[in-house]
């Protein structure tokens, strides 16, 4: 790219330094013919001027010959005008340092000195004569001063003025062919500028538009096939996944087995938790993430994480001390979900880099802000921290995982309008302090429960899932139906009447996007749809909305996400 600028460049500077160097030159012809016009037109006024006071001469001579018209004012206007006649005389036979003549062409030195008119001995006899009448010297010839010699004078006088003004006419003609000639340059230098410097130019530019073009083409495919295989790589693991920590929760051990009961659903969390945070850092590097927010218990949501870390700092001898105040013990409205993945990204990273000591959660609400910290006895930050780049160029193999906790944390406290920071603690280790704003609710919220009185259908083509979603479903004792693909599941709807669907978007047959269109475009069947689905792209949840959906659940799913979902959509009464 900079080198296409840098050609760019060059190839436009210079094309402007030729078009420059041409328009100067055509200034300096312009100017140039201006001057030799001014000059001209001054030798054909002063050429002029001499038939003028010719004739003027002859008067006042004549004048002074004949006595009784003499008067004193003939000889001061005789004399004036001879002065002024042989001035410009003296102009017009002006010579160079080269001894040429300046304002006279061939033509003209052979009309001033030429054997057969010469003009020149002709007005040097004219002033002579002049001067001796005038000043009384010599004898003087009046034939000079009669009306057949002055009309000779006079016809001489007008061949010169005509050949002064052919001259200047010649020089016009010149310099309008120059200006042709200059008109016809600068069209050849734009013709050549156009072939040799902007064509090219633009093709150069087109391919490279065309080459950058098919990159963010790539670059888009890319990330397409990124977030498809995500999506697929979540649906995937978040089906067997639901299945294991069912069972899991379902086992019934003994007090010994107990630790490893808890061992193996955090295991199976942790799973989830990757699962989160790859899908959740792809949204948000989009910037398609947005929160959701829910009335919920601030102390109960930051409870849930701690107790669930305590295991791990046990294993590693680690002392997790929790610290958190009682005006926490109040119902707000936040992303609890992204707070409690929030904390567990910042308690995680602090037992990676803590060998030894303790481990201090603190959280407390000042102002309608929540105020947390987590700090540590670890290496603590080598060097001041302003922002996290998720680069794995730039990080070390020494510690497991994914690598983009804290970054996806950064991204997370940004949209929900918070404060996050890095610094060392005064003694040794590592703090960690995060600010969000929160919106207090007035009262907790009235205990729900699920209305029993509606028919539920589930349409879910793994075995598996099915019997995982209806035994939810049992347990909250709702009367349900099966389809095991949405081509069933549109007959189904036809035939009988259903207060709620849950939809399955992967199926053979008929998939959940068609199912959910033909619902609402073919069978105009308003019944609220709930999506359960592993899928996690971005693209397909916005087309299920579109297509007519109401809610979406991802999987796994538990008990408590069907009745939050259920009570989004007013199918829950109070208890």
């Amino acid at each position: 790219m900079f080198n296409i600028i840098k050609s760019v460049r060059t190839r436009y500077r210079w094309a402007l330094i030729a078009i420059a160097l041409l328009i100067s030159g055509s200034a300096l012809l312009m100017q140039h013919s201006f001057s030799v016009q001014k000059f001209d037109a001054k030798i054909i006024n002063i050429a002029g001027s001499q038939r003028m006071l010719s004739q003027k001469i002859a008067w006042h001579s004549n004048a002074m010959l004949n006595i009784s018209n003499y008067s004193p004012a003939h000889t001061e206007s005789l004399e004036k005008s001879l002065n002024t006649f042989k001035k410009s005389h003296q102009i017009l036979l002006t010579k160079n340092s080269d001894d040429e003549y300046i304002y006279l062409n061939p033509a003209l030195v052979d009309l001033y000195f030429g054997e057969t008119i010469g003009l020149d001995k002709a007005v040097f006899d004219y002033i002579e004569q002049t001067e001796q009448l005038l000043y009384q010297q010599g004898e003087i010839n009046h034939s000079v001063f009669s009306i057949k010699h002055v009309e000779t004078l006079l016809t001489k006088l007008d061949k010169a003025v005509s050949l002064f003004e052919s001259q200047a006419v010649k020089k016009v003609n010149w310099v309008a062919n120059l200006e042709i000639l200059c008109w016809l340059l600068a069209m050849i230098l734009l013709l050549i500028e156009l072939r040799f410097v902007f064509i090219p130019m633009e093709k150069e530019v087109s391919d490279t538009l065309l080459e950058l073009q098919k990159q963010k083409d790539f670059v888009y495919q890319t990330s397409q096939n990124k977030e498809h295989f995500i999506a697929r790589a979540s649906h995937e693991f978040r089906t067997p996944l639901q299945g294991l920590i069912t069972s899991i929760e379902e086992l019934e051990v003994s007090d010994k087995q107990q630790s490893v009961k808890t061992q193996a659903n955090y295991c199976a969390l942790r799973l989830i938790a990757i699962l989160d945070e790859l899908q959740d850092l792809q949204a948000l590097s989009a910037g398609k993430w947005v929160p959701h927010l829910n009335d919920e218990n601030l102390l109960e949501s930051c409870n849930k994480v701690v107790i669930a870390y305590k295991h791990a700092c046990k294993q590693k001898g680690l002392k997790l001390v929790s610290s958190l105040d009682e005006s926490l013990n109040c119902v707000c409205k936040l992303d609890h979900q992204r707070l409690q993945h929030t904390l567990t990204e910042l308690i995680s990273n602090a037992i990676k880099f803590t060998q030894k000591g303790e481990i201090t959660v603190s959280a407390k609400l000042l102002n309608d802000e929540f105020h947390l910290t987590v700090s540590d006895t670890g290496s603590g930050f080598s060097k001041k921290i302003t922002s996290l780049e998720f680069d794995s160029f730039k990080q070390t193999n020494h510690f497991q995982g994914l690598r983009t906790g804290l970054t996806r944390v950064q991204y997370v406290v940004k949209a929900l309008h918070g404060e996050i920071t890095f610094t060392n603690n005064k003694t040794h280790g590592a703090l960690v302090s995060l600010y969000l704003p929160v919106t207090i609710s007035k009262a907790l919220p009235t205990p729900l429960k699920v209305n029993n009185k509606l028919t539920y259908l589930v349409v879910e083509d793994n075995p598996l899932n099915t019997m995982l979603l209806t035994r939810i479903l049992s347990l909250l004792g709702l009367s349900y139906d099966c389809a095991e693909n949405g081509k069933v599941a549109c007959d189904m709807v036809s035939e009988n009447q259903y207060d709620i669907v849950f939809m399955d978007l992967n199926m053979p047959v008929m998939d959940g996007f068609e199912a959910i269109k033909k619902i609402r475009s073919d069978l105009n069947k308003v019944m609220p749809i709930i999506v359960i689905t592993a899928n996690t792209s971005q693209n397909d949840i916005e087309r299920v909305y579109e297509y007519g959906a109401n809610l979406h659940i991802h999987k796994p799913i538990s008990q408590q996400a069907i009745k939050d979902a259920l009570n989004s959509i007013s199918v829950v009464r109070a208890c």
